[in-house]
């Protein structure tokens, strides 16, 4: 049993981990169940898992891991999903759907969403296998640094990941750790390599250069500030809207030579998509970035994108886009140009 303010073992964050991947590790390293970590420092009054503790830390659980741990409490925040604030979002919110970072829908200690993935050779290359932030960003669909696709869900059973319910219902020998599933036993590190399918190379570098940065200081973005991200994730909305039909989405497929692929159409967010539809929406939306005033001028003249889309509920669109698409203000220069043509 732990007594002291200072617990015995206190391992260090490591790169980029998330949050809940560090707690369990503390609870590990210092031979306790999770749960009873949890009631130790709480009791049955507040639990730290039946939320998304990554998404939004209360203040409670930051202090008492910095006081059992000697962390400083910018060592334990710099683990939360709140560091992208000004990056893929612009402020944080308590709830409600947050721009690019993938829902989990707590329910009790169960995840109902599948908003945490992982990459397997991550996972196997790792002398302590462990969850990185960036796993719970939308965008990131593969890892840039093995080139493969991420896993959403467990490839032995098809469950959520959910790296903290390990010892749930078991004796601490018994455990599971984080990258086995707690369900089958399935273990993460095995699951299959999927190469991350790109249609060019200038479009994987460019993906690639997109989540690299998000790594980087602030200083470092470069293109990919908070602007690039809002006007990006605005296509991949207007491709999902029934409104479009799907007639973006088709205009870039065909410049790209890609067999069309069906995404299932509404008020659905980007962050809510399966792994399949979330890659397309990227690949898409990218090639439209890549050179934004001329292909969504092609998009416009080939009637495939509406001026009212560009804009629609798109409420903190950058003054830059906002210039931009002030050009297609006017169908009948639209009309024009494509009887011309």
């Amino acid at each position: 049993m732990l007594s002291g303010k200072l617990w015995p073992a206190h391992p260090k964050p490591l790169p980029d981990e998330l949050l809940s991947s560090w707690i369990v590790r503390v609870a590990e390293a210092n031979a306790i169940k999770l749960q009873t970590l949890s009631w130790m420092l709480f009791g049955s009054r507040l639990s730290p898992w039946n939320r998304d503790i990554d998404r939004n830390a209360p203040q409670w659980l930051i202090d008492a891991l910095c006081e059992h741990t000697g962390s400083s409490y910018w060592e334990v925040f710099r683990m939360t999903l709140v560091t992208y604030g000004g990056r893929l979002y612009p402020h944080r919110q308590a709830v409600g759907q947050l721009r690019w970072i993938l829902p989990i829908r707590s329910y009790g200690m169960r995840h109902r969403a599948f908003g945490q993935q992982f990459c397997p050779e991550c996972l196997a290359r790792d002398a302590v296998p462990y969850f990185r932030k960036q796993w719970r960003v939308a965008c990131f669909t593969y890892c840039p640094e093995h080139h493969v696709d991420l896993w959403d869900a467990c490839p032995g059973c098809g469950l959520p990941i959910v790296g903290f319910r390990g010892d749930f219902g078991r004796e601490l020998k018994n455990a599971r750790p984080m990258h086995v599933c707690y369900s089958c036993g399935y273990d993460f590190r095995e699951a299959p390599r999927k190469s991350a399918f790109f249609p060019n190379e200038e479009l994987h570098q460019l993906f690639d250069g997109m989540l690299l940065s998000l790594n980087a200081p602030d200083s470092q973005a470069g293109q990919f500030d908070l602007g690039y991200y809002a006007v990006m994730h605005q296509f991949c909305r207007v491709m999902g809207m029934r409104q479009n039909q799907g007639r973006l989405q088709r205009f870039i497929e065909e410049q790209l030579d890609l067999p069309h692929l069906s995404l299932q159409q509404g008020l659905i967010s980007v962050e809510q998509r399966s792994h399949g539809e979330r890659h397309r929406l990227m690949l898409c939306a990218l090639w439209l970035m890549a050179d934004l005033g001329c292909r969504l001028e092609s998009a416009w003249l080939s009637k495939a994108l509406r001026y009212n889309l560009m804009l629609r509920d798109f409420d903190d669109a950058p003054e830059w886009y906002l210039l931009l698409v002030e050009r297609f203000s006017d169908w009948r220069k639209g009309v024009v140009a494509f009887k011309n043509d």
